[in-house]
C-alpha cells in the first residue's frame, strides 16, 4: 500500500531514532500514513538493518537503503556517481526514493532530530494545505525563527545561515494577508536542547533551547526569507525537485567548504518558490537535537566559506534570479545556468578559484538532480 508521507534520513550511526519515531507515530495513530527511508553509507554499522526490520516488523514500514543497493539502484541516474560516499549528501537518494514511491509529503531529518510530545507526523502533515491566516513580513526581508525558543543561558541566537549582516537585531515582523490561493509548501520544524547555529555561535558559549514560546504554526510571505535547514523540515511532493542538496566536502584553502549543504540547498528552495502558491511555515513538531559529538574548531573551519559566502549567495539570490518556468525541474535548470552564468562572474575578488570550481560542478549537479526527478516523474 502506497503511503502518503515518507521521512527520509542518513546515517553513519546506529539509528536508535528509529524507536522514538515508532513510539511517537504509532501514539498518534499515523503507522498506515507513513514509510521510512534510512539511507546507508560505508561507515553506517550492519545493525541499521536489523533495527530497521524490527520497526517495519512493529508496524512502520522502514527501508534500510544500503550502499549495496544504492549502487544497483543508482546505476540508472547520471546523478548517482557525482554524490560522493561518507557525506551526508547521500540523503538525495532517499529523496528520490520517495518521490519513486509516490509520497505526497516528504519529511528530511537528521539522525539525532529525536521527536518530542508533539504529533510529529500531523503537525508535517500540514505542509501542502492551503493557507488563508495573515503571513509575516519583515522590512528587512529575515525573520529570526530562533526568536521564539527560550535560551538557557539566555541570550540573542540566530539560525545557522542567517545572514551576518543582519544579525543584532530583533524581529520587527507585521502580519499581512496571505495572498490568494496561498498554501504551505514547506515546514520546519524548531529544535529543542542543540540548536541548529553555527560554529561562531557554539564557540561563543554553549547554548540550550528549553521551551518554546510561538504558535503552532507560522508562515513568512514570500519576499521574507529565514534559512531552511534538512533537520525536521518537510515539502510537499511538487517542491521536491526544489528541495536540492548542496554537495559539499569541497577542496578549498585550509580545509574544506563544507556543512552548509542543506543552507544553501534552503535558500535554493526559497528562490525556486518565488512566485508560486507556496510559503514555508516554522513552528511544531519540535524536536530534542541530541547532537552527536562536534569539535565546534574543526567545525569552524569547514563552515568557514560557507559563512562568509552566504550573505553574498543571498544579495545575489535575491536581486538577480527570476525563475519563470511552470515546473520545478526546469526551475532547477533555470537555476543551474544562472550559477554558471552570472554567480560566478559576480563573486568577491577575494575569492579562491576553488569557490568558482565549486559553484560549476553545483551546476553539473543541479542538472542531474532535475533529470533524475524527471525520470522518476513528479
Amino acid at each position: 500500500m502506497k503511503k502518503p508521507c515518507h521521512i527520509v534520513f542518513t546515517t553513519i550511526h546506529h539509528p536508535t531514532i528509529l524507536r522514538d519515531l515508532y513510539e511517537n507515530i504509532h501514539r498518534y495513530g499515523h503507522l498506515d500514513e507513513v514509510k521510512v527511508w534510512v539511507v546507508g553509507d560505508r561507515k553506517t554499522p550492519s545493525s541499521a538493518a536489523a533495527i530497521a526490520a524490527e520497526i517495519s516488523a512493529l508496524g512502520l514500514e522502514t527501508v534500510y537503503f544500503d550502499v549495496e543497493e544504492q549502487d544497483k539502484w543508482g546505476k540508472q541516474f547520471a546523478l548517482y556517481p557525482l554524490i560522493p560516499y561518507n557525506t551526508d549528501g547521500r540523503r538525495v537518494f532517499g529523496y528520490l526514493r520517495a518521490l519513486e514511491d509516490g509520497c505526497e509529503v516528504m519529511i528530511s531529518i537528521d539522525d539525532d532530530n529525536f521527536p518530542t510530545s508533539d504529533d510529529f507526523v500531523g503537525f508535517h502533515r500540514r505542509t501542502g494545505q492551503a493557507w488563508r491566516q495573515p503571513v509575516l513580513r519583515e522590512e528587512k526581508h529575515f525573520h529570526n525563527i530562533c526568536e521564539y525558543l527560550v535560551f538557557e543561558p539566555s541570550r540573542l541566537v540566530f539560525p545557522r545561515g542567517f545572514p551576518f549582516q543582519l544579525r543584532g537585531q530583533m524581529n520587527q515582523a507585521q502580519s499581512v494577508a496571505a495572498p490568494e490561493g496561498a498554501a504551505i509548501g514547506v515546514t520546519e520544524g524548531l529544535w529543542f536542547d542543540e540548536p541548529d547555529v553555527d560554529a561562531t555561535t557554539w564557540l561563543n558559549g554553549k547554548v540550550k533551547g528549553v521551551e518554546y514560546k510561538g504558535p503552532d504554526v507560522f508562515v513568512l510571505d514570500q519576499p521574507t526569507w529565514s534559512p531552511v535547514n534538512t533537520q525536521n523540515t518537510s515539502v510537499v511532493r511538487e517542491l521536491i525537485p526544489a528541495f536540492v542538496f548542496v554537495t559539499m566536502a569541497w577542496p578549498v584553502p585550509g580545509g574544506k567548504l563544507d556543512r552548509y549543504g542543506d543552507i544553501w540547498g534552503g535558500y535554493f528552495l526559497i528562490a525556486l518558490m518565488q512566485g508560486t502558491k507556496h510559503h514555508v511555515a516554522f513552528g511544531r513538531p519540535l524536536v530534542e537535537h541530541r547532537r552527536n559529538p562536534h569539535n565546534y574548531v574543526d567545525d569552524l573551519r569547514y563552515e568557514f566559506w560557507g559563512m562568509i559566502l552566504t550573505d553574498w549567495l543571498l544579495d545575489t539570490l535575491r536581486t538577480s534570479f527570476k525563475p519563470t518556468s511552470l515546473s520545478m525541474p526546469d526551475r532547477v535548470l533555470e537555476l543551474a545556468e544562472f550559477l554558471d552564468a552570472e554567480a560566478i562572474k559576480r563573486l568577491p575578488a577575494w575569492c579562491p578559484a576553488e569557490i568558482t570550481s565549486f559553484l560549476q560542478y553545483t551546476a553539473k549537479n543541479l542538472r542531474q538532480w532535475s533529470a533524475a526527478c524527471l525520470q522518476i516523474g513528479i
